[in-house]
């Protein structure tokens, strides 16, 4: 008996050491984190350590890999802190396919001596493993047990502690007082039991309302003024800004990436309290809440509706979304060609172009357009230029440019359009202190550039979030 009870309390005491040890390590630091959730901080690493027992059959090595395996979570939020001052959340797992994908989106965030270090790491773990592997059966039949009783126990906890009614998302409070493990976990179970939200329906046709919409979600795009001191603002923004019905600050909720957050916040108008735990990445279930997007609330006003991205629009699973949210005609990158490219991308000219020429042949359409030219890794080099800040300032003047031309194409056209154009979210050009709270805003301007003479052009800037701008829309439309 003593030789099944010896391994299994060495695996639960190391569950115990790796759990608590490791995520001292996790930003925002803390000491020592609320006693309250030391098991759900343990058993994860008891029932991973015993399922690695049963496939090793060695107990030192089944904690080795374990602790390999949480160190490299918090390593990763601790990057993506870094880079996004944001810590890791369960929707980032996600994106594994998308890291392989896509991966100049990601592989900007991690050091390159962290790459060094994780592939010379896998080859002596699989030495290791390969040295120190038993095939013993009496010590597997110890994992097997450790994995049903830690995994029974986890879940247990879990279900008592995903009350959604009571709670919302307070993500550093809860990475600080509870811990990584405890924190992605919970959210993920309470995210699985929210309920669908409510089915909304289409607005009643007004008259008043512009014989077409176009809303420009531009990459990265934010004032330099705001950014660095020695940065000029951009003039087409400033000259709009006094031209605007509505123009002020852009509050989305990331900072250097999360696209998808502002996309779906001025698509489809659910603010963080109503997504409650789905704001993390509002994509992943946004299929079961098609009649919010305004494709589909604004189908008695436009009847064609254009999607235009030129980038793959597999990537967060717009081709599958797109068509259930109302979009009739759908552009991707497929209809640019490779000389229409600014840096890694397709540039705003080329987006401008093309949407110009849809204006021209197109009467009673909304569309909403992403661009993509100045989307990161900012590097050195890009654009030759000396580093990568200098990169994004001077795509971000390419994106003044496309703001500029399109107020002239349709002050041109002669037809009432208005044009929204806000940037999703600020690049990250550092690396970002862990402190809740950093400034993350960008502009925004809606126009009626042809606008009747009792539109009023507005004095004072209005804050919105990306479901406040949503609401914007559909107030200058007149729904």
């Amino acid at each position: 008996m003593s030789y099944y009870i010896v391994p299994l309390l060495i695996m639960i005491v190391g569950s115990f050491f790796v759990g608590e040890g490791v995520d001292l390590f996790v930003r925002p630091f803390r000491g020592l984190r609320k006693p309250r959730f030391i098991l759900l901080r343990a058993l994860p690493v008891m029932m991973a350590g015993s399922i690695f027992l049963c496939l090793t059959g060695a107990v030192g090595i089944s904690l080795l890999l374990v602790a390999v395996l949480v160190s490299v979570i918090v390593t990763a939020s601790n990057l993506k802190m870094r880079l996004l001052n944001e810590p890791l959340v369960f929707t980032d797992l996600a994106l594994i396919g998308s890291f392989f994908k896509h991966p100049r989106f990601y592989i900007q965030g991690i050091p390159l001596a962290v790459r060094f270090l994780s592939v010379f790491g896998f080859f002596i773990l699989l030495y290791l493993i390969v040295l120190a592997s038993s095939l013993d059966l009496r010590v597997r039949l110890v994992g097997v047990l450790g994995a049903i009783v830690s995994g029974g126990l986890l879940w247990r906890l879990l279900e008592r502690d995903s009350d959604i009614e009571a709670r919302q998302p307070a993500l550093w409070a809860n990475i600080y007082d509870n811990g990584l493990l405890p924190t992605l976990l919970l959210y993920a179970v309470r995210c699985r039991k929210l309920s669908s939200l409510p089915v909304k329906e289409a607005l009643p046709r007004t008259p008043g309302a512009p014989e077409s919409v176009i809303i420009i979600q531009c990459e990265s795009f934010a004032d330099p003024a705001d950014l660095k001191k020695e940065w000029a603002p951009l003039s087409a923004l400033l000259q709009y800004k006094k031209e605007a019905v509505q123009w002020g600050r852009f509050l989305p909720s990331g900072l250097g990436a999360y696209t998808m957050r502002s996309e779906y916040g001025v698509l489809c108008g659910d603010d963080e309290a109503a997504l409650s735990y789905r704001l993390f990445d509002p994509f992943l279930t946004a299929d079961q809440s098609p009649s919010h997007a305004l494709p589909r609330r604004l189908r008695r006003f436009y009847e064609k509706t254009l999607f235009l991205h030129p980038y793959d629009l597999r990537f967060y699973g717009r081709n599958r979304l797109l068509p259930l949210w109302g979009f009739t005609d759908i552009i991707g990158r497929e209809r640019f060609s490779e000389g229409e490219r600014v840096g890694p991308y397709v540039s705003d000219r080329a987006l401008t172009a093309e949407l110009l020429r849809y204006l021209q042949q197109n009467n009673h359409f909304l569309a909403y357009c992403v661009t993509i030219e100045n989307h990161g890794p900012w590097k050195k080099g890009r654009l030759g230029q000396p580093s990568g800040a200098d990169a994004w300032h001077q795509h971000v003047q390419n994106g003044d440019a496309m703001l500029r031309e399109l107020v002239e194409g349709i002050r041109e056209s002669g037809r009432d359009v208005m044009l929204v154009f806000f940037g999703d979210h600020r690049p990250a050009l550092e690396p970002l202190p862990a402190v809740e709270g950093l400034e993350r805003s960008t502009p925004y301007v809606i126009m009626r550039p042809n606008a009747p003479e009792a539109i009023k052009v507005a004095d004072n800037p209005v804050d919105v979030t990306p479901a406040g701008l949503h609401r914007s829309i559909l107030k200058h439309i007149g729904g």
